[in-house]
């Protein structure tokens, strides 16, 4: 390989959210997703370079950065967008907030699915509408959605926004073309306004399965879509701050617009450094960057094999994220309990779902190898293991 997965920075005392959550003890943080592999060369070498200027004054929306994304969906995705169709933000997450607030009114309701990336439970909340979660279900060794309730949901008469997070964080699910197709049928029929967390999209790890942008399908699901995206889960960004919305409607991205300007600031002026680069010259760190991942994710599953009571019930298709059922443990506590073995999970409850935790795995073969052995030194002392 060209870069080196292997050996990663120290990141505990560099005002890391996810290493500063455990300072001071002998618990590996596997919780929040970033990864710990140091971004593209040519991203450091832009963000560099932007330092050196010494003016960090407030950026402007360079045609160069759009064209930068531009090019990338177009090249990597096959979907044609224009640049005036794109809005930053600082992430995802006032992404959300603002396609709910600006295609719903207070007391309708917005659609979603656990587990889930827990803002998609929390955005209606915040946003004084009513929440309509539905579970996932585990069908033909896949987790999809329960198509009757879904429907259900979809149709009662205050529902108007439907969260969809493609690839799902975190049970790791790139939807297949006839998934979104029955999604897309919905959608119509029932005149939803679909807001899609697509920031995974570039970490499918799974040769066979295909993203599809569900905004690409169509230009009328287009024209209902709030598309978010970012650069920073696949190129390891997520604190340069720099996300945004596709939205091919004038109206709808007019309303969008005018409410984000409450939630988010535009743009980082790093971030848009480190996009650009990324989508311009991160293509060969982002492929062996896959590749690396693939292999972390086979030890994984190699490594269940001698811990029983711990279930993966379908191999992640994309990104850095697996979904363990731990249940048949028997603790009372999982998480606290792996804690206590000196891993530092995400917690189930945290999703919507109780009784599994998230483990990220982007980080250096020999740091996920030590985190399975303390894994199975906590799983041997499962209650569930008495015989």
């Amino acid at each position: 390989m060209a870069f080196n997965f292997d050996s990663c920075p120290e990141r505990s005392g560099t005002d890391s959210t996810k290493w500063h959550r455990y300072a001071d003890k002998d618990i590996i943080p596997c919780w929040i997703a970033d990864m710990d592999f140091t971004a593209p060369p040519a991203v450091v070498e832009a963000v560099q370079a932007r330092a050196a200027h010494g003016v960090y004054g407030y950026p402007a929306q360079r045609d160069a950065v759009l064209a930068s994304i531009v090019n990338h969906l177009r090249r990597r995705h096959g979907w044609e967008i224009k640049p005036e169709w794109i809005t930053f933000m600082c992430s995802l997450v006032p992404g959300i907030h603002a396609a709910i607030r600006c295609a719903s009114k207070p007391g309708e309701s917005v659609v979603t699915t656990v587990p889930v990336y827990p803002p998609f439970m929390s955005a209606p909340v915040l946003s004084e509408r009513n929440p309509l979660k539905l579970e996932m279900v585990f069908v033909d060794g896949r987790w999809t959605f329960d198509w009757a309730k879904l429907e259900a949901a979809c149709a009662q008469p205050h529902a108007k926004v439907l969260l969809l997070c493609n690839p799902y964080n975190p049970l790791a699910r790139v939807f297949d073309r006839g998934e979104l197709d029955r999604l897309a049928a919905l959608v119509r029929k029932y005149e939803l306004t679909v807001c899609s967390d697509e920031i995974h999209c570039d970490l499918v790890l799974d040769p066979a399965a295909q993203h599809t942008i569900f905004a690409a399908m169509g230009e009328d699901l287009a024209a209902r879509t709030v598309t978010l995206m970012a650069a920073s889960k696949t190129f390891n960004i997520a604190g340069l701050t720099c996300g945004f919305a596709i939205i091919s409607d004038a109206g709808l991205r007019t309303r969008f617009r005018r409410i984000i300007q409450g939630l988010s600031l535009d743009q980082n002026v790093f971030g848009l450094a480190a996009t650009q680069a990324a989508f311009d010259h991160g293509e060969p760190w982002r492929l062996e960057c896959v590749e690396y991942l693939r292999g972390n994710l086979d030890l994984i599953e190699q490594e269940l094999k001698s811990m029983p009571g711990v279930v993966l019930r379908q191999r992640p298709q994309a990104s850095f994220l697996v979904w363990f059922d731990i249940t048949a443990l028997g603790f009372e506590d999982a998480h606290a309990e792996f804690e206590k073995g000196g891993i530092g999970f995400g917690n189930g409850a945290d999703f919507g779902g109780p009784g599994h935790v998230r483990l990220n795995f982007g980080c250096p073969r020999e740091r996920l190898r030590e985190i399975l052995r303390r894994m199975k030194a906590v799983v041997a002392r499962a209650p569930g293991q008495v015989k």
